[in-house]
């Protein structure tokens, strides 16, 4: 009953482009709750070919309902990898990821954040850096739920690893409420 409430509001802000579609957006959003129990987290990756196709308002969905959200539109390794704890990570929401994939340039640029969305697909695949100022290893967990929304799809190690959703835009017709 209550993944049936859920996906009749998401349905209210959210033209999916088939009920499966919206099936897969509640039972991921659900699965959240349970990641502290998971040795995998599947991505999620809400893609679209056009702009104006509710990838964004999906993912404003999401961080409303997952377990203990965490937005960006940006990110460093370093600050993603430390934001992450081990036991209890939060659910990471990656918007606008073909900014950080898009081109050949932004993808060589952002190789080492594309490795660590591939790995924290499973536990225990950490982050090694050498501290510098310690002089010892640290290993940095790369395990959590993560979301991304794009234009155009992401790197195949990714979306091979995602309960992907293609968006449409909006038939004539098709409405849907203001989110607020």
């Amino acid at each position: 009953a209550i993944l049936d409430e859920l996906g009749t509001a998401m349905r209210r802000y959210v033209v999916f482009p088939n009920p499966e579609a919206a099936d897969a957006a509640v039972l991921w959003v659900a699965a959240t709750h349970g990641q502290p129990f998971w040795a995998h987290a599947p991505r999620l990756a809400v893609i679209s070919p056009v702009k104006r196709s509710g990838k964004s308002r999906v993912l404003d969905l999401v961080y409303e309902l997952a377990h203990r959200p965490l937005l960006t539109v940006n990110t460093t390794v370093a600050a993603l990898v430390r934001s992450l704890d081990e036991d209890d990570p939060p659910t990471v929401l990656v918007d606008e990821a073909d900014a950080l994939f898009g081109s050949k340039k932004a993808a060589d640029g952002n190789e080492d954040l594309r490795g660590v969305l591939n790995a924290g697909f499973q536990r225990n695949r950490p982050l090694n850096r050498w501290d510098i100022n310690h002089r010892r290893l640290e290993q940095l967990q790369c395990f959590a739920m993560v979301a991304l929304a794009s234009i155009g799809d992401l790197p195949d190690p990714i979306q091979d690893r995602a309960v992907v959703i293609r968006m449409r835009r909006r038939a004539a017709g098709e409405q849907v409420q203001p989110f607020r």
